[in-house]
């Protein structure tokens, strides 16, 4: 699907055009859309649309609610119903104009929010499918008018475009069936896409993981019959913007049974997202690279399998992590933390001003939050508000939760210094308090809890289909946005 940018009001054209409205708004739609309007009900409600057919052009009018809860969401999710629409009637042109969504934000803002909607609503993993769902329709053009020609448009669609096509390596990268999606496997596939986008990039194997002592790592990865990987990739900058580097960790367990403390065997199938967090981090370093920014940023992601055999971590174990801290495994089905540890104690080498993990960590936190928002945990007041305000800018919300003192009494061990879950209760609390330890080298560190966000399931979304959704990678582009200089 080609994006291309109009200025001026859209004319008319073969194909679907897309007008949205406020509330309080229609009497600015066009006048011969409003004299089709007498005989049917149209109130502009959030979510709301009406197709309707006059000379010879089908219009969709799509509702936006009231003004003061307009937020760029609303614009990606009105330009995802519009190619809904399209592909209903097998349209393949559409236009959407822009200027319905009024100057509530610039109308750059409002441009790239399109691309990523459209974008977005568009993905398709059909790798293994004998008949491919792409074969059957797709839609050609997608254009967006305007009267307003702001020389920032143009550069906020393609960035946008970059972005979006980030995503889609990401969902690639989480959706692969695990027979296929191993840690080596993992390490080859971004190791190609590193040296296709300017990224240094180091992929470190069991003997050098060994050599560095990563307790956690190893044990987790102790009953599969593939071998970990340690991948570190950095995007290159000149360098007066090398030093103070903002470091991304991702988890990335690529098949989750949950060791010797087995999951149920109910939707262990969709453990093959326990990577979403690694997927999440490298995409981010695609993106960040093809955008080049000005700011160094360093992506890890441990990887590895949790697999129950013979030689599998048992609980009880005590494993020694790479900063020589030791914690006591009482459930092996909490080994994110464990393998997350390792790499936040090694990005003390980075010296980084901030550092952020995200993982698909806890149940907790899907069963606190849903598929509707992400937890957030923090050591700075000022990233936590970046990393809130990021969220609702780009839809996808973050919560912060207490890292008080009190929790860590609910994760002291009898015999190590740690153990990985807690006594007790707030289960997601305790495993960012298990992290905070880990992450002490630097005073701005965040955690990020994906657990209910990262992947779909039963049906499909606006903006996501069933599978990986790709949360995570606009989080860490626009914060590497804010810092680049």
């Amino acid at each position: 699907m080609k994006i291309i940018f109009s200025k001026g009001r859209p004319k008319k054209t073969r194909g679907l055009s897309g007008i949205v409205s406020f509330e309080d708004a229609k009497d600015a739609l066009p006048a011969p859309v409003k004299k089709a309007l007498l005989s049917k009900k149209f109130l502009a409600k959030d979510g709301e649309s009406l197709l309707v057919s006059l000379s010879g052009q089908t219009f969709l009018l799509i509702g936006l609610g009231k003004r003061e809860k307009f937020t760029l969401q609303k614009v990606r999710l009105a330009a995802a119903r519009l190619l809904s629409q399209a592909k209903t009637l097998q349209e393949k042109n559409v236009a959407l104009n822009l200027d319905g969504f009024g100057r509530v934000f610039p109308v750059s803002e409002v441009a790239g929010a399109a691309v990523e909607g459209a974008r977005l609503s568009q993905y398709r993993f059909d790798k293994y499918k004998s008949k491919k769902t792409s074969g059957v329709f797709a839609l050609e053009v997608l254009t967006l008018h305007s009267g307003d020609n702001a020389p920032s448009v143009s550069k906020r669609m393609a960035e946008a475009q970059i972005v979006t096509d980030a995503i889609y390596f990401m969902r690639d990268l989480a959706n692969e069936p695990p027979n296929v999606m191993n840690p080596p496997y993992l390490a080859a596939e971004v190791k190609k896409m590193a040296a296709k986008n300017n990224l240094d990039c180091k992929a470190l194997g069991l003997a050098e993981i060994t050599r560095l002592k990563m307790g956690g790592v190893l044990g987790v990865n102790r009953g599969s019959a593939h071998e970990p990987r340690f991948i570190i990739l950095q995007n290159r900058v000149p360098k007066s913007a090398a030093k103070d580097p903002i470091v991304f960790v991702g988890k990335g367990i690529t098949f989750d049974t949950g060791g010797i403390s087995i999951k149920p065997a109910g939707d262990m199938d969709k453990m093959k997202f326990d990577m979403c967090g690694a997927a999440a981090v490298i995409g981010a370093m695609k993106a960040i690279a093809n955008l080049k920014l000005n700011v160094k940023v360093i992506g890890i992601t441990p990887v590895c399998e949790n697999m129950p055999d013979g030689n599998a971590q048992r609980p009880g174990d005590i494993v020694t992590f790479y900063n020589g801290k030791t914690a006591e495994v009482l459930n092996t089905d909490a080994e994110g933390r464990l393998v997350l540890a390792d790499a936040l104690a090694y990005a003390k080498n980075f010296k980084p001003k901030v550092l952020i993990d995200i993982a698909t960590l806890t149940g907790a936190c899907s069963a606190t939050f849903g598929d509707l928002c992400a937890g957030l945990m923090s050591t700075d007041p000022a990233l936590t508000q970046r990393l809130k305000d990021i969220g609702d800018k780009t839809g996808e919300r973050l919560w912060e939760l207490p890292l008080w003192d009190e929790y860590f009494n609910l994760i002291k061990a009898t015999y190590g210094d740690i153990q990985n879950i807690s006594k007790k209760y707030a289960g997601t609390i305790t495993a960012g308090m298990f992290l905070k330890e880990f992450a002490s080298h630097t005073a701005s560190w965040a955690h990020l809890d994906i657990a209910g966000t990262a992947w779909n399931e039963g049906s499909a979304k606006p903006l996501s289909p069933i599978g990986a959704t790709g949360i995570g990678v606009r989080w860490f582009v626009e914060l590497a946005k804010h810092y680049s200089r």
